[in-house]
């Protein structure tokens, strides 16, 4: 078998090429090494709007720890890029440190909104006043730069801020005029965004800058030394301190051994920068890097953090959406200051990040169910001595470990007290009515671990919250903020993924792959949603798509194309039993869709992976679909008889859940007019009309009714397929097998299924056939003998069945209800009716009708020609934009 490099080993591989020729250009002894971006305590005011609301610094990193990790990964000339201002520097050089002033300065360009970041070298406090005041204006800015011999690098070119927009291509080209260095190699990140800059670098020729000339109406020279000669530098933007100078550049100085006898290391740099002989240097990176940092970052706002107050959190610049998310994150950190236990895990973890491992008398306290934890987090710290290189890898390995072990631990004594509370009486969730008139968030956080209020009714349900969360507050929170970490280090690295997609477009090289993940709840459950699935898996296997399906069993095994996540634990709803609800750990999923390079995402049911789905749609900022399986609303109405109130408030919940993805696809048109509708308010142009197809083993057989029932090949028989439950509308067959036999008494009705109601059926018609749960591989058989399916259900979205009979030249009666309505035409492959009064009286005409009988039976045949799985599929490629 051919092996074919993956994106990821592709720009691997490009990245550490690049490395390797970059560590060959100049002779190492007339090179410095120095990182060019990192930031220590005087990064104090973030440019995130949400950090300035929460009035907290980006790092509380000292200056003299910050410089001491510089040493010890190889640098030895130094400088610190703080937000607007250079007060380490000079408090450094006050201090005797031979340090080269410097800051990263947010620049707005005016003509675009755009806002960018802009580093700066050996500069003197007057000049940074002046560059201060001209940061509202790049251009402004750059020629005061070019006109005192200040650097500039424009640091992570493709990671910038506009207001509610995106920055057009020709912004960039505009850009590159106006700086002639380029830090190619951050250090936060990913490899693919460094690859891009350095491709777009390498693509700047005389030719294409002459022509950016001409058609902006400026002079490259008005603001570079070197107009036409561009320089790639890196620099590891680290905030913590913990990846500082892993990524940085060597600057060549021509007989550096002289020149340091009457030199300053920070003068030669100073210099060397203004030549752009340099050489950037830097590993890989995903969100390995990011994701440490942020998860050190939140560990310290928990061990610093004040309130910043109510009042300032109102008056101070920023729309609704940020302050409300600001006062959310003030309750969730001040509720994690509450709890002493996840402090000093936090604080442990941060000390282990930093390289400080935890003392003999800790260890000896630490609880039976949290050494490994402990363990874990020691070894990290041990890491970051003895092999700070492999940081990153190992670092990644160790948080998604613990993380794994605080979740299960989680949700297993979560297991144990719900078996251990007496969910009966006054307490219990009786109904889904019941559980969705209590589904709510408090609107404090800490009313999560009070005890029931007066009414009863506190947030979430009526169970006693402190009792139930007792001994789940840890793992709980502790989990959390690994999760947090692991989501923003996402969020902020593909915020701008449309542009990143652009800009590969705009380079004709290093497109991200186009290939999608397919989330389902249910794979193994026997019901319409898993048998489509697995139609689906088949097809997507024979025909090499790029789409893989991941779901959540301990059953099911994995395939090609089958991506399968292990639960963290297992509940059945008392209101629900037939339908488990597997909840996957997170971080699974999350470090799936990151590996398997995935840029869009389906998801085919509501439970937890449609709230998985949103979440890395959210994270990763890319497409998300919903397949919409069951009408829910009309299930609540008419099988679990939902009062008005509780209508609503369902209405409600799904107009949330549904409007948080891109796009629906739906099996009817009845549902394509609600979705589009005032209930949903999707655009009409985001719902999407899909249908099913079946296995090309369902087609007319031999099948005699002596072989299959046993009865005698001159009997009709009416057969219905699927589970015996009231919401399948069962409990009206007796009705109408009465009804039918009354006028034929010979008719035999045979059932196909299993479940609750079966037994009340067998008392109601005692002379029907039971075949039990069948095997899929036999169902083409029995409908090839039967000679009419009876559909009683009436909320069925779409009707696998009937597409399965018709595919087996057997006519179908169902009830006039969407799904049913755009497959069945009526009185040429079956029929349509409103009532079970007319459902027998359907069937009884057709039987009557002899000589229409072989007709009827040849619509069905045609008609299931029309849900093929090439038109099917080919359809949806196209409206999920993998086509």
């Amino acid at each position: 078998m051919n092996y074919k490099e993956s994106f990821f080993e592709r720009i691997n591989r490009e990245m550490s090429v690049f490395n390797y020729e970059q560590s060959l250009r100049f002779p190492k002894d007339e090179t410095i090494t120095i990182d060019l971006h990192c930031h220590d305590k005087n990064s104090s005011e973030p440019d995130e709007i949400v950090g300035r609301l929460l009035n907290i610094p980006e790092t509380w990193l000292p200056s003299e720890d910050l410089l001491g990790t510089l040493k010890k990964h190889n640098c030895d000339t130094f400088t610190i890029t703080n937000h607007n201002n250079a007060r380490s520097c000079y408090e450094m050089q006050d201090k005797g440190y031979d340090i080269l002033s410097a800051a990263e300065f947010s620049c707005t360009v005016p003509d675009y909104n755009g806002k960018i970041h802009v580093l700066a070298y050996g500069f003197t406090p007057a000049q940074e006043e002046k560059l201060l005041k001209f940061r509202h204006d790049v251009y402004k800015f750059q020629s005061f730069a070019l006109e005192n011999n200040l650097p500039t690098i424009w640091a992570h070119p493709l990671y910038h801020y506009q207001e509610n927009a995106q920055l057009p291509m020709e912004f960039f080209d505009k850009m590159s005029l106006v700086f002639e260095r380029f830090e190619v190699i951050n250090g936060q990140r990913d490899t693919w965004q460094n690859l891009l800059v350095k491709k777009w670098v390498e693509s700047m020729g005389i030719n294409t800058l002459e022509k950016y000339e001409k058609k902006f109406g400026i002079k490259a020279s008005d603001y570079c030394r070197n107009p036409y000669r561009k320089g790639m530098f890196g620099g590891s933007d680290s905030h913590m301190g913990i990846f500082a100078g892993l990524t940085g550049t060597r600057l060549y100085v021509r007989d550096l051994k002289d020149k340091l006898k009457t030199n300053s290391r920070s003068s030669l740099a100073h210099a060397a920068l203004l030549d752009g002989d340099s050489a950037p240097f830097g590993g890989y990176n995903n969100t390995e890097k990011m994701t440490v940092s942020f998860l050190d970052y939140f560990c310290q706002i928990v061990m610093n953090m004040k309130d910043p107050g109510l009042l300032r959190l109102l008056l101070h610049k920023g729309d609704v959406q940020d302050k409300l998310l600001s006062f959310m994150l003030i309750n969730g950190f001040s509720e994690l200051q509450r709890h002493k236990l996840t402090v000093n895990f936090l604080t442990l973890f941060h000390q282990c990040l930093k390289g400080e491992a935890p003392g003999f008398a800790k260890k000896l306290m630490v609880t039976k169910d949290y050494k490994d934890i402990f363990t874990e987090a020691a070894s990290m710290a041990d890491v970051r001595k003895k092999n700070p290189e492999k940081m990153a890898e190992s670092f990644d390995k160790s948080i998604e470990e613990i993380h794994r072990t605080l979740f299960n631990l989680m949700f297993s004594r979560l297991d144990t007290k719900l078996k251990g509370i007496n969910l009966k009486g006054d307490d219990a969730l009786k109904s889904a009515e019941d559980f969705i008139s209590t589904l709510e968030l408090p609107g404090h956080i800490r009313k999560m671990f009070e005890g029931k209020s007066k009414n009863g009714k506190n947030g979430i349900s009526s169970i006693n919250a402190p009792e139930l969360l007792d001994g789940l507050t840890f793992p709980f929170l502790a989990s959390s903020v690994i999760s947090a970490a692991n989501y923003a280090s996402s969020r902020v690295m593909y915020k701008s993924r449309g542009m990143l997609n652009e800009f590969s477009e705009k380079l004709d090289d290093l497109r991200f792959p186009k290939k999608m993940l397919w989330l389902s709840d249910t794979f193994e459950d026997g019901n319409g949603v898993s048998m489509s699935l697995r139609h689906m898996l088949d097809e997507i296997k024979e025909r090499n798509l790029p789409i893989d399906i991941l779901v959540c069993s301990d059953t099911v095994k994995p395939e090609d194309h089958l991506i399968v996540v292990k639960p963290a634990a297992v509940f059945t709803p008392p209101f629900y039993k037939d339908q488990p609800i597997r909840v996957p750990n997170i971080m699974d999923v999350h470090k799936q869709f990151r590996e398997g390079e995935y840029d869009r995402i389906l998801c085919s049911t509501e439970g937890p992976m449609g709230l998985v789905s949103i979440y890395l749609k959210r994270a990763y900022s890319v497409p998300a679909y919903f397949f919409v399986h069951t009408d829910w609303i009309t299930f609540a109405r008419s099988a679990l008889n939902f009062s008005d109130p509780a209508m609503n408030r369902l209405r409600r919940i799904l107009r949330g859940f549904y409007r948080s993805y891109d796009g629906v696809l739906v099996l009817n048109k009845e549902q394509k007019k609600w979705f589009s509708g005032p209930d949903m308010e999707f655009k009409k142009t985001e719902v999407k009309l899909t249908s099913h197809w079946v296995d090309e083993k369902f087609k007319k057989s031999a099948a005699t009714k002596k072989e299959m029932f046993g009865i005698s090949n001159d009997r009709n028989v009416l057969l219905y397929v699927g589970r015996i439950s009231d919401e399948k509308g069962v409990n009206e067959l007796p009705f109408i097998y009465s009804r039918v036999k009354e006028e034929f008494p010979d008719i035999q009705i045979v059932i196909a299924g299993k479940d609750p109601e079966e037994d009340k059926l067998k008392a109601l018609m005692p002379d029907a056939k039971f075949l039990g749960w069948v095997d899929h591989n036999a169902l083409p058989d029995i409908y090839s003998a039967a000679d009419m399916l009876i559909l009683p259900s009436r909320f069925d979205t779409f009707g696998n069945v009937i597409v399965e009979a018709f595919s087996c030249g057997c006519p179908v009666v169902s009830y006039n209800t969407k799904g049913p309505r755009d497959i069945i035409e009526n009185e040429k492959s079956g029929y349509l009716v409103n009532t079970k009064e007319k459902m027998a009286e359907a069937v009884i005409s057709h039987f009557k009708k002899e000589k229409n009988i072989a007709a009827m039976k040849a619509g069905a045949l045609n008609r299931a020609k029309d849900f093929t799985a090439d038109s099917i599929i080919g359809k949806l490629l196209k409206d999920t934009g993998l086509a």
